[in-house]
């Protein structure tokens, strides 16, 4: 027997010491089916993190944030209103710096929030089993890895679409004045981020609530929803008005099919995601409220944007990307609850028949999807290689050259790139550009009136003609007056192509 007054084995671990450590060891394994998505999410996102160069879109939201508040809300008046949210948060951050490693690191964050966020979620549906795999599926989605390193808002809208959505579970259950306030806050943060991307989404996730509220009142949930409803449509009805001015063609039906590229670079993994989701739909049964919240979730911005681009607006497969997280959650509750089914006519089978299907989801998961992801964690860049682009033109320029940009974007997009003070040196001069001008869009300055750039141009016998290249046509689009006044009295000397960006140098008589 221990002596007198010694504490007896089972009264030892009562003592706050000796409780610290199993209680942080617990915790962990409580939430261990969220955890180890995001830690794989954060690896993934961090993997050859600065390595590649900014490209178009980037360049957006840097030469849109980085203004000055009046003068971004000035731009904003006239293009990309909808997107006034993003940039004013992105607009606080590159007041600390503009460094590309920096502008990309919300979207690391945000990247590794939503995939924890969407395991929550599938705990709160299935348990641990469906958290783990609706976490590794989302974590090694294209709508997650192309954007994990870009300064674009994709990332945050399904962080906060994945954060409404579990705000919407728990204030069903829980109708505390927090919970509503929380899930009014977060919807509303979605819906300014991208309103295109998460307004079909997050009203989705309202409507599912509202029809199931559980034991929440209506007209709260009907209260909460009006800040994102609010915003939503006004963003809405500014962007619209704005994209009238250049409406693009009727989406061809065919283009459909590139739904699949939110989930991988190739249809296989996609139809199996959807094929499951289905399933887990299905098998759900009479939860109503989950049914219903997860399928108007992945439904909606598959079909807003669907309908957008079949009435001509523009189409883009990534403004779906909000559903990722409810197609992923409908995929891993398919694959668990199918193989609890299963396990009720295999007795001998039951204990291990859900690990097995997680197992076996994992990695499928890894198969399928790691190629993609290491594909685009290895190449060099994405879409355009500004900074080849750049070294090209400092390498091989002359004194007396001129450059010309064609396209809004290009001017920013490879001057970021060239070393400082390179186009100001009058090596490289960018003639064309306004000096102490208005910036105009996001060319970084404004042109001179049309009819003074021959003018400008015609004692530089070398001209340098620099633009993105359109994708369906490999064109710079010289039918701008900018590419017609380098070619006037000048031959092509040479040509190379840096992913979509392409620098032509244009000599009189040919000579380099």
């Amino acid at each position: 027997m221990p002596p007198s007054g010694s504490p007896s084995p089972g009264t030892l671990l009562d003592r706050p010491d000796a409780r610290a450590a199993p209680s942080s060891h617990t915790w962990v394994r409580r939430h261990l089916s969220v955890l180890a998505p995001a830690v794989l999410a954060l690896a993934l996102s961090v993997w050859r993190y600065d390595t590649k160069p900014l490209w178009r879109d980037e360049i957006y939201t840097l030469v849109t944030s980085g203004r000055s508040l009046e003068e971004m809300y000035s731009l904003l008046i006239d293009r990309d209103a909808g997107l006034a949210v993003y940039y004013t948060l992105m607009h606080a951050w590159l007041l600390v710096s503009t460094d590309p490693v920096w502008m990309r690191l919300p979207s690391v964050v945000a990247t590794v929030v939503a995939v924890g966020l969407t395991a929550a979620v599938g705990r709160r549906v299935g348990g641990n089993p469906v958290a783990l795999l609706a976490g590794t599926f989302v974590a090694l989605s294209l709508a997650l890895v192309i954007h994990a390193q870009e300064a674009r808002p994709y990332p945050l809208v399904i962080a906060a679409v994945a954060g409404t959505a579990l705000l919407a579970l728990r204030t069903a259950e829980m109708p505390r004045r927090g919970n509503l306030v929380g899930l009014a806050l977060v919807g509303a943060l979605a819906v300014g981020l991208h309103p295109l991307v998460a307004l079909p989404a997050v009203a989705g996730i309202f409507a599912a609530l509202w029809l199931r509220p559980g034991r929440a009142l209506r007209r709260h949930v009907t209260v909460a929803g009006l800040p994102a409803a609010a915003l939503g449509l006004a963003l809405v009805a500014v962007g619209m008005r704005q994209a009238q001015e250049s409406p693009p063609a009727v989406m061809p039906l065919w283009k459909l099919s590139t739904f699949w590229k939110i989930i991988g670079d190739t249809p296989g993994p996609g139809i199996v995601v959807g094929l499951l989701a289905v399933t887990g739909a299905v098998l759900l049964g009479r939860r109503w409220r989950e049914l219903l919240m997860l399928t108007a979730w992945a439904v909606l911005p598959l079909a807003a944007v669907a309908t957008l681009g079949l009435s001509g607006s523009y189409f883009n497969a990534r403004y779906s990307s909000a559903a990722v997280p409810a197609l992923c959650v409908l995929a891993a509750s398919g694959l668990v609850l199918g193989a609890q089914r299963w396990a009720r006519r295999a007795p001998r089978q039951r204990a291990a028949a859900v690990p097995v299907a997680v197992g076996a989801g994992v990695l499928a998961a890894v198969l399928a999807l790691g190629p993609m992801v290491a594909s685009f964690r290895t190449a060099d860049y994405d879409f355009d290689d500004a900074r080849s682009a750049a070294a090209a033109l400092a390498a091989e320029d002359q004194p007396g050259d001129a450059v010309v940009f064609v396209g809004s974007v290009t001017r920013p997009l490879v001057s970021t790139y060239l070393p400082p003070g390179e186009l100001a040196s009058g090596e490289l001069d960018d003639v064309l550009l306004a000096p102490g001008r208005y910036l105009e869009g996001s060319r970084g300055g404004t042109l001179v009136p049309a009819d003074e750039r021959e003018a400008l141009l015609a004692d530089r016998p070398r001209v340098w003609l620099v633009g993105t290249m359109a994708v369906a046509t490999g064109d710079l689009g010289r039918g701008s007056i900018s590419a017609k006044t380098v070619m006037s009295g000048r031959d092509l000397v040479s040509r190379t192509d840096h992913g979509h960006v392409r620098v032509e140098l244009w000599s009189v008589g040919g000579v380099r």
